[in-house]
């Protein structure tokens, strides 16, 4: 019986040890996907991310 408890209990830890890893390669892997995003959003519109000033004027290739 003791084997049994040992077997449960060795199956709990291993399937928090891997939830755990899932939810925090969850959030960095949303981060990455965020700021690449971002960093495409920006060169589709013609900016480097960067604030601009008020008067200058941006040319874009077309």
């Amino acid at each position: 019986m003791t084997v049994l408890h040992r077997a449960v209990l060795f199956r709990a830890a291993v399937a928090a040890l891997v939830l755990a890893a899932a939810f925090g390669g969850e959030h960095a892997v949303g981060h990455a996907l965020a700021k690449r995003g971002a960093e495409l959003a920006a060169r589709q519109s013609g900016t480097s991310g960067a604030p601009q000033s008020p008067g200058r004027v941006v040319k874009r290739d077309r």
